[in-house]
């Protein structure tokens, strides 16, 4: 088997794929459990840590063979560090819908200008939607009224999650761009 560049790189059989595991699983696991603290968490990413480093042999990105160690520490690293901006990410938005939450549940009425402003909110915003593109629409329609999965939603339109991830960014900051124009 060769690599991209015309290398001979070794094709990895099972005993080998265990071998790693053997060796690398609990110190990955350590690592990643003093980072987590959590050992599920943990055993997620010495996991995940293992499934990229086997994928990254199989496509020969391993140079030099005495670097795997070094190698799997790296990527122990990054799996690590992707993990707690996702866990900060998360906080930080469940915190906000706990505040926000908070705040919409007050003992106090709304008052009738409360109910007119938001009545004006809703009307921007529809107003800003009928201006979006008819892909743009489709695609927060399905996203957020419709409730589908980012996943669901690629297989349907045959794309990567990725793209789909990507498209939506980008049509809400279209929307949030004609929202701006919208101020009255």
């Amino acid at each position: 088997m060769s690599d991209a560049r015309g290398r001979d790189v070794p094709e990895l059989d099972w005993q080998t794929e265990a071998k790693l595991h053997e060796n690398y699983f609990r110190r990955i696991r350590l690592l990643a459990l003093s980072h987590s603290g959590a050992r599920a968490t943990a055993d997620d990413i010495a996991q995940e840590t293992l499934r990229r480093v086997i994928e990254a042999l199989r496509a020969g990105r391993l140079r030099e063979p005495e670097a795997l160690p070094g190698f799997v520490l790296q990527v122990a690293r990054n799996v690590c560090l992707r993990w707690m901006r996702s866990a900060r990410r998360e906080a930080s938005a469940l915190s906000r819908a706990y505040a926000e939450n908070e705040r919409d549940s007050g003992a106090t009425q709304p008052s009738p200008l409360d109910d007119l402003v938001t009545e004006e909110r809703r009307a921007r915003v529809r107003r800003a939607l009928e201006r979006l593109g008819d892909e743009d629409r489709g695609l927060l329609g399905q996203a957020f009224d419709d409730d589908v999965k980012t996943s669901e939603l690629a297989g349907r339109l045959g794309l990567t999650t990725s793209a789909i991830r990507v498209r939506k960014h980008r049509a809400l900051r279209r929307l949030a761009e004609l929202l701006k124009g919208d101020n009255p």
